[in-house]
């Protein structure tokens, strides 16, 4: 059979293929093509990564709420936050798209897109911290990129954002966004409305995220709930963890529900729940949702997996993916150190031994977080 000249197909056809193009890795392959496929998806189309905030509000489908369990019978009530809370804040300023890839099976990193058009920032997964040591110009077909996960950055005006997750999930025809503020606040909003709304309850919230195509929150018990859009309420969806950690995360991977329970030296007080000064971690446990029976099942081991718990993304990564990494079974984090040392503030928790420490600490382990050698900047 001879070479094909795929230059040489239909405007129409193109077009078509076109529409099913959905990561931005693979917009750019299809551009690369020939001058024809260029034109033909241009780089407005969906993966242009300035999020526009004027669309058509979606019809939300209604959440199967197949778990239903009697809320604790206590309470996460502060009159502080209750009076600090308003009723109203204003639309987001910006929905900045990051994605975590891993370059040539050797690099885990994160591209945040820039006010320059085609031109984005690489940074730390984990910390977020500017990885400068890249060059300049990075032609990435030359190399193979596997897009890991993606997230947003949501900037709103007299409001320190944590996290912001939107519906639809993998779509830039934002319908709706969900903020996670500090002290545990919830805002809402949704298109067409002229300002975010806060989800009006007493309870502080850990994370939020988006399962099975609907907004979730996990409070300080591991209590997870739908956020109703619609009526501006939680509606409980699992009974809580109750673990005894202290700080929770979500994590949805292969439409299974995970919780990352974190402890620490001392406890997260009234006065400084979600402040600058965390205390130490010093254990983790992992808890998978097992839907059929509404309950938690305790995660002993993660096997040949990684879970890594950044300021924006939690996901889960094989090793087998990553040849700059020889041990799984870990958690990497966050942790307590000096911003500007050699760790770049990560660190990790060993699940076998239960072992915590600074990233350097672990030999193979941060390799896959800096540039790879046949990397040089100019």
């Amino acid at each position: 059979m001879g070479r094909r000249d795929w230059s040489g197909l239909p405007d129409e056809l193109l077009t078509k293929i076109g529409q099913y193009v959905s990561g931005h890795f693979d917009m750019i392959r299809f551009r690369s093509v020939c001058r024809r496929w260029r034109h033909s998806l241009p780089l407005s189309h969906t993966n242009n990564w300035h999020l526009h905030l004027q669309i058509t509000l979606l019809k939300e489908p209604k959440p199967d709420y197949r778990i239903r369990i009697p809320l604790p019978f206590y309470e996460s009530y502060d009159p502080e936050l209750e009076a600090e809370s308003s009723p109203y804040h204003t639309v987001p300023s910006s929905i900045v798209k990051t994605t975590v890839c891993i370059i040539n099976q050797s690099s885990l990193l994160k591209l945040e897109e820039t006010q320059q058009e085609g031109k984005f920032r690489i940074i730390n997964p984990i910390s977020d911290i500017p990885i400068k040591e890249f060059p300049k110009v990075l032609n990435l077909l030359d190399y193979p990129i596997m897009e890991i996960t993606r997230g947003y950055i949501c900037e709103i005006s007299h409001s320190n954002v944590l996290k912001a997750v939107i519906l639809p999930e993998y779509d830039d025809k934002v319908c709706m966004v969900l903020v996670l503020c500090d002290h545990g606040r919830l805002l809402l909003w949704r298109n067409g409305d002229e300002h975010m709304k806060e989800i009006s309850n007493k309870f502080r919230y850990d994370d939020i995220a988006v399962y099975k195509g609907h907004f979730i929150a996990i409070d300080r018990w591991g209590t997870v709930s739908f956020v109703d859009s619609s009526s501006l309420k939680v509606i409980q969806y699992t009974p809580p963890v109750l673990s005894g950690g202290k700080k929770k995360n979500l994590v949805v991977c292969s439409e299974q529900l995970y919780v990352a329970d974190r402890y620490f030296d001392r406890a997260r007080t009234s006065q400084n729940p979600y402040g600058k000064w965390d205390p130490s971690v010093v254990d983790f446990k992992i808890y998978k949702l097992d839907e059929d029976w509404g309950r938690w099942i305790e995660i002993t081991s993660l096997n040949d997996q990684i879970l890594f718990l950044g300021k924006v993304l939690n996901f889960f990564v094989p090793i087998k993916e990553l040849s700059g990494c020889n041990k799984g079974n870990c958690i990497y984090f966050k942790g307590d150190e000096f911003i500007g040392s050699k760790s770049h503030g990560v660190s990790v928790f060993d699940l076998a031994d239960r072992r915590i420490g600074s990233i350097l600490s672990f030999p193979g382990c941060s390799d896959m977080l800096c540039p790879p050698s046949w990397f040089t900047a100019n």
